[in-house]
């Protein structure tokens, strides 16, 4: 028979204590572990906040940005046609359309076609024969010989020749060999002339521009034109190279649409000091639109609950406080806002996406 030793009555008592721990370690498992963001409170329930940044808020100006494609021009009203006022023949032409001259550099050398002096030569002979006509009759009055009538007229006869020969040197007839400089640093447009051509009298012969003188013209739709002004500020850049820029002014506003572009033609006057700018790059303009001021706060500051209704989170002395904002613009990564924000109070623009109304807040360092 086999006997048992007897068990004591404390031993129960041992095997709750030591169960103790596992039963708690179960607990704890289930419930999880108490979230970092949760402090004790004076009751002991725990108080939820969250960590956000923070910014100050601030007033600034917003505008609305258009881009409009183009290219640089010529300005027509500074532009010079280089003609002659006579029929000359071309000896030599000394330049091709796209360089650039200097103020005296030799342009086109032509001397006068065949047959276009005859009104020279004939106001030369003009001019001597009325000047010994004069000074006959004048002997012939000396000597009685001739009425003052007949001297009045002499004198007027020579003063039409000397007005002839005047004529024809002022359309430079009579010149012979004639070299055209450049009246200003410039750039030559166009060349109409060869050498052995002739250029008939008015015709142009060369089209030049002064350096300084450059222009570009944009497209843009008719309400951004309505909404542009004479005067106006506008950042021009390179299409292949954004990198090449340059302040300009809005020079004119078209007032019809093209038929082609359906745009409407903004003229931009660029700088004179500005280099690197010729007749033809493609441009893009810049052109702010509508300009507002009021409160600017980075974009992601600003929410939006199910309904579409904006808001924005303000730190008000440690706890959360919904502002529900209009949104007036947005530019890149700022947002101009309208609301009852309190100017003195932070805005919250990260972690605003955690938090509710009345939270408490943990501000990020």
């Amino acid at each position: 028979m086999t006997f048992s030793p007897p068990v004591s009555m404390s031993q129960p008592r041992r095997v709750r204590h030591a169960a103790l721990p596992a039963v708690l370690s179960i607990v704890l498992t289930i419930i999880g572990p108490m979230p970092a963001s949760a402090e004790p409170s004076p009751l002991g329930a725990p108080v939820i906040s969250a960590l956000v940044h923070e910014a100050p808020l601030r007033q600034g100006s917003l505008a609305q940005t258009e881009t409009a494609l183009g290219q640089v021009i010529t300005a027509t009203d500074k532009s010079l046609a280089v003609a002659f006022q006579r029929n000359v023949q071309v000896l030599q032409v000394r330049v091709r359309a796209g360089e650039t001259v200097r103020r005296g550099q030799a342009l086109i050398t032509v001397q006068g076609a065949p047959g276009s002096n005859l009104a020279y030569v004939q106001a030369t002979t003009g001019v001597r024969f009325a000047t010994s006509d004069l000074k006959r009759i004048e002997q012939l009055a000396g000597q009685q010989l001739a009425t003052q009538a007949q001297v009045n007229a002499a004198r007027k006869t020579l003063a039409d020749a000397q007005a002839q020969l005047a004529a024809a040197r002022a359309q430079g007839l009579g010149g012979g060999v004639q070299t055209i400089t450049a009246p200003f640093d410039g750039i030559v447009l166009a060349v109409h002339a060869s050498p052995g051509a002739q250029i008939g009298a008015g015709s142009d012969a060369l089209m030049l521009a002064p350096a300084g003188g450059l222009q570009a013209v944009v497209g843009v739709t008719p309400d951004v034109a309505s909404a542009l002004h004479a005067g106006q500020a506008v950042r021009v850049s390179a299409v292949f190279d954004g990198d090449h820029s340059t302040s300009a002014t809005v020079l004119a506003i078209g007032g019809v649409v093209d038929a082609q572009s359906h745009l409407v033609n903004v003229t931009l006057a660029l700088p004179a000091q500005a280099s690197g700018w010729m007749p033809g790059l493609a441009v893009q303009a810049s052109m702010q639109l509508h300009p507002w001021r009021g409160w600017v706060v980075p974009r992601q500051a600003v929410l939006r609950d199910a309904s579409g209704q904006a808001y924005v989170f303000q730190d008000d002395r440690g706890k959360a406080r919904r502002v529900n904002v209009t949104v007036e613009i947005d530019q890149a990564e700022h947002t101009g806002i309208a609301g009852d924000l309190l100017a003195n109070r932070p805005l919250v623009v990260l972690g605003n996406y955690e938090i509710s109304n009345g939270m408490a807040l943990r501000v990020a360092k």
